[in-house]
């Protein structure tokens, strides 16, 4: 395509020049390419050594015209591939003068024979024009640069739309490299996957699981309810208690883990519903009576509340259920059954229900504690895992309400909430065993 621009371009100036030609007009033009960006006069390329020797050949027939000032010789220099007007002159200039060294130390010259103009304009070239009286004329001479100048666009024109071709193929070419490399790895998984299913075929249905040990800690919180001699679940209302606590553990395998606890809260109760029609009074003396006794300050069961404040620190044993069976070992979901050992610090406050009046606090008493809880979980990749509990933990030693001991033996509190872990440990992939 370019070889077709610069055919038809030199079509175009033979076809003007030939009048020229005719008439033996003598101005001579000689163009030199230079380097986009680059001030050096590289004399074999882009037809300059040809270029040179022809207006070489030209000085050395009008040497003599020339130096005595009868021929000048005009030199223009052109620049346009620096940043500022000011640079690109700069540049017009020292390209101007390495093709005038060329024709001082090649044909003879001097610098008086010069006439020199440089440009910040059109391209990246050096012309000399000899003129020679009985050359073309300047409306020629116009038209040969016109030409020139319309030979250079159409080769600029080319080469940016050659540049844009490339990076368009390159671009195509990226897009169709990542494509490719999209489509590998999605074979690559879906082979992974076929050989996971094959290997788990080949083991009786068995596939990977997850085996997860080391250290954990975590927080939980709940809401208890406690029973004894009074309730939570009271005649009037039941009443909500509050847990917080902490706890840290190892796990031994997918199915054991033991961890210590310890919690915090407060359990509200007050008189059962079945108790309402003995109507005990409760005496300033800590007795219990059928009747309120002569000269001595008490309180009917049914206008108390005891607030319990609790504080319990123990060891809880948890078997995951899912770890037992292949179908679920290698699930992110436990079900777990702990059973729970720990010593439990209860202290009890009796107040009249509207609050107005405080009757008895006891001292702290503490009991073994004794039962278990339910729990469901989930566990996320990043080591964090969260699920729900809910348990009964058994009370020995006297009520935990602060009140004497009637009919009523039952002493515990049942209690549900959420715990968060964090795992220190990774998991590690293995083969199920069969």
């Amino acid at each position: 395509m370019r070889n077709l621009k610069k055919w038809i371009t030199t079509a175009l100036l033979t076809v003007l020049l030939l009048p020229a030609m005719a008439q033996q007009k003598a101005d001579s033009i000689y163009t030199f390419r230079f380097v986009a960006g680059d001030d050096m006069f590289y004399v074999p390329w882009s037809g300059n050594g040809e270029e040179l020797n022809r207006l070489l050949s030209c000085v050395e027939q009008h040497k003599a015209a020339i130096l005595d000032g009868g021929i000048p010789v005009e030199v223009d220099g052109y620049c346009t591939s620096q940043a500022t007007a000011d640079e690109n002159l700069a540049m017009a200039k020292t390209r101007s003068n390495r093709v005038k060294t060329e024709m001082i130390l090649g044909g003879g010259l001097t610098e008086a024979c010069f006439t020199t103009r440089n440009h910040a304009a059109e391209g990246n070239y050096v012309t000399v024009r000899i003129v020679i009286p009985t050359g073309p004329s300047e409306a020629e001479l116009e038209a040969q640069r016109k030409a020139e100048a319309e030979r250079l666009e159409a080769e600029k024109r080319a080469e940016q739309q050659r540049l844009a071709e490339e990076q368009r193929r390159a671009e195509e070419q990226q897009k169709a490299e990542k494509a490719r490399q999209a489509a590998e790895q999605a074979e690559a998984e879906r082979l992974a996957a076929e050989q996971q299913a094959e290997a788990g075929r080949l083991n009786g249905g068995k596939t990977a699981r997850t085996d997860v040990s080391g250290w954990y800690v975590g927080l939980q919180g709940g809401v208890p309810f406690g029973v004894s001699q009074f309730s939570s679940f009271g005649a009037d209302k039941t009443r909500a208690g509050w847990t917080a606590g902490i706890h840290g553990g190892y796990r031994f395998n997918r199915v054991l883990s033991l961890e210590a606890q310890a919690a915090w809260g407060e359990v509200n109760l007050a008189q059962r519903e079945c108790c309402i029609p003995d109507n005990y009074w409760l005496g300033t003396d800590g007795a219990r009576y059928y009747a309120p006794v002569f000269g001595l300050e008490g309180w009917d069961y049914a206008a108390l509340t005891s607030c319990v404040t609790m504080q319990r620190y123990g060891l809880q044993l948890n078997a995951d259920v899912f770890g037992l069976f292949p179908a679920t070992r290698g699930s992110r979901w436990s079900v777990e059954v702990s059973p729970l050992l720990a010593a439990v610090g209860t202290k009890a406050s009796l107040s009249t229900l509207d609050g107005a009046k405080a009757t008895t606090q006891g001292s702290t008493a503490w009991h073994l504690g004794v039962g278990g809880n339910i729990q469901a979980g989930y566990r996320f990749d990043c080591g964090m895992g969260v699920g729900i509990y809910s348990g009964i933990t058994y009370l020995t030693g006297n009520g935990m309400d602060g009140l004497p001991k009637s009919g009523h033996k039952a002493n515990y509190v049942w209690e549900s909430g959420i715990r968060l872990n964090w795992f220190f440990t990774t998991s590690t992939r293995k083969e199920a065993s069969k």
